[in-house]
């Protein structure tokens, strides 16, 4: 078979749009992608501007879509020939010396959309790891960056729609980098002395967690993308520095108007060096990002295999759970839960999970012990202590940012089936200030909507998100959950935790802890169906209605154990509800619910 892999590393954007339906099909017929360079796993300096590459991430923000020469002519002064080029798939129009475009025929505009797309937040150490031994292409740290410039002049040329709208035409062309001078660097802004920080050009959501960030080009309308969709870009790199918002040129104010801030103008051409450009020519949306898992979903073999998982995953969290059963089967459903509809305002299918009495005076940092644990099992996952300084200082909601145009990032702009732990234990004495509380708010919101409200300063708009959260609490937490459960440790596991934790790592050999992770990330791709022939679940709810006077069983209270039940079956390899699970989930809530009925104040 034809290993085409070589012909996408010299592919340039001018062979590809010669023939782009056959190039198309090529890289359907590709085995893999590994061949074509992964920017999340390779640096951008060791690749040539022009070179198709990969870039896997989450839509963080979208700009204005942009205008661009689709087709130009070029005239040569000195041997008079007429060439036609076209802008498509690339930035800067590379011209000789002795070579001008005209402007006054057989010039096409066309549009692309802008977006800005970011490293998926918080992927697991255990992820990026596989990825980067698959992807990371180590031949290419021996080759410079080969952005060929010298001897050409590179023309920059797009504006954004807002600025066109009047005149679509009028193209911005700025002759701002010759190819014997070299711009001079700045972050500096002009007005104002003000500097453009690197954390403010990558703008991550998650402070702190290394990241990566690139602006891709669409062109193709119908690829209907959305905020926080997760996707696999695969385009023509484009790193040339002319690029760069510092090197902008001069403009005559008389025949271009100032239309944009400096600091506006730097945040959207951001230096090529650190965030580069993909113009793409395949889009493809993710439904995980886990790396164990192969092209191929095989429903009966995931179902068949999950008893398997399960009970390695039971083992070990019940362990870290301090013998507490109940528990870690609570904590099995919360970490395979996904929202699978949704009905007006609610988000079927959420499953926030509230631990509490934790044994935080034995074990001051319990809560983080068992998160380090839970992050070697989940693909995507951020841990969260709620002191009274982060929730009165930290950014959860993305916010609109006026004087830069763009959407500057928050710690709840996350993909789905990311998981959110949050350590109240953490908590201390104190005054949440009006930020706190907003913050607070927005926790609690997110948790029971499933929805995150973004600020646009002038109005508010909520996001779909399907993030699952971990409440770690000593008491019942002042968050809202769905499911909340006080721990019942075993005195023998509370003298000897610190050796569980060794035996649990110990136990857990990577091919258990593959097993679990693929289990954890199948379940939640399952198709669940609903049989109709549930009469044990009618009978049952008609005789709970009636056992209970003073408090009887709700509409609520069904829906909740549905819920359960649902995650009780998938859990064992069921694609369907049976009287067994059932039974189970009922036997489960009525623990639960005794705990809960007969808790003490925490004294762990």
């Amino acid at each position: 078979m034809h290993d085409f892999s070589h012909d996408f590393d010299s592919v340039t954007p001018d062979l590809w749009m010669a023939n782009e339906e056959n190039w198309k099909k090529k890289l359907s017929k590709l085995a893999n992608w590994y061949q074509i360079p992964l920017l999340n796993s390779n640096a951008s300096h060791n690749l040539s501007d022009g070179r198709l590459v990969r870039f896997r991430g989450m839509v963080q923000d979208m700009h204005n879509p942009e205008f661009y020469f689709e087709k130009f002519e070029v005239y040569n002064t000195v041997t008079n020939e007429v060439k036609v080029k076209s802008g498509k798939y690339c930035d800067t129009a590379h011209i000789l010396e002795n070579e001008k475009i005209n402007y006054t025929e057989n010039l096409k505009s066309a549009q692309r959309q802008a977006m800005v797309v970011v490293s998926l937040p918080g992927l697991s150490d255990w992820a990026q790891e596989i990825e980067d031994s698959r992807n990371h292409l180590k031949h290419l740290n021996d080759q410079p960056n080969t952005t060929k410039r010298l001897g050409l002049t590179n023309i920059k040329f797009k504006r954004s729609y807002d600025e066109t709208e009047e005149d679509p035409e009028a193209m911005e062309v700025a002759d701002n980098v010759s190819g014997n001078k070299e711009p001079k660097t700045s972050e500096k802004v002009d007005d104002g002395n003000k500097v453009v920080s690197r954390e403010h050009l990558l703008n991550f959501p998650l402070p702190d967690v290394p990241s990566k960030s690139c602006i891709v080009k669409i062109y193709d309308e119908s690829e209907n993308l959305k905020l926080n969709d997760m996707i696999e870009v695969i385009g023509f790199l484009s790193v040339d520095p002319s690029l760069s918002g510092e090197f902008k040129s001069e403009n005559n104010s008389f025949l271009e108007p100032e239309s944009e801030t400096d600091a506006e103008t730097i945040t959207h051409n951001p230096p090529p060096s650190l965030v580069p450009r993909l113009h793409a020519v395949v889009v493809k949306k993710l439904d995980h990002c886990n790396p164990l898992l192969t092209e191929t979903f095989d429903q009966a073999k995931i179902l068949q295999e999950a008893s398997s998982a399960r009970e390695h995953l039971l083992k070990a969290l019940t362990e870290l759970l301090l013998g507490d059963k109940l528990a870690a089967e609570y904590l099995i459903c919360h970490l395979i839960a996904s929202v699978y509809l949704r009905q007006d305002t609610l988000a079927l299918g959420q499953f926030c999970l509230n631990l509490s009495n934790l044994p935080t005076n034995k074990y001051p940092n319990y809560a983080k012990q068992l998160y380090d644990i839970i992050k070697q099992f989940v693909t995507k996952s951020y841990y969260l202590p709620l002191t009274i300084d982060n929730l009165n200082t930290m950014a959860l909601l993305p916010k609109k940012d006026y004087d830069c145009n763009r959407l500057t990032s928050g710690i709840l702009q996350l993909t789905k089936h990311t998981h959110l732990v949050l350590d109240e234990t953490k908590m201390e004495q104190g005054r949440l200030d009006s930020t706190g509380v907003g913050n607070i708010t927005a926790l609690g919101n997110m948790i029971i909507t499933q929805k995150v409200e973004y600020d646009f300063k002038y109005y508010k708009m909520e996001f779909d998100s399907d993030i699952k959260v971990l409440l770690l609490s000593e008491g019942k937490s002042l968050l809202p959950s769905d499911y909340h459960i006080p721990l019942r440790p075993e005195e023998s596991s509370l003298e000897i935790f610190d050796a569980i934790v060794e035996a649990a790592t110990y136990y857990l050999k990577e091919e258990i802890m593959n097993t679990i992770r693929k289990y954890l990330t199948n379940l939640k791709l399952v198709k669940y169906t609903v049989s109709e022939d549930l009469k044990f679940v009618e009978d049952d709810f008609i005789e709970m209605r009636k056992t209970d006077s003073e408090n009887p069983f709700s509409a609520d209270d069904l829906h909740r154990h549905l819920v359960l039940a649902r995650l009780v079956s998938l859990s064992r390899g069921y694609d369907t509800l049976n009287k067994d699970c059932w039974d189970m989930t009922r036997k489960m809530e009525r623990e639960r619910l005794e705990r809960l009925k007969n808790r003490v104040a925490p004294t762990l």
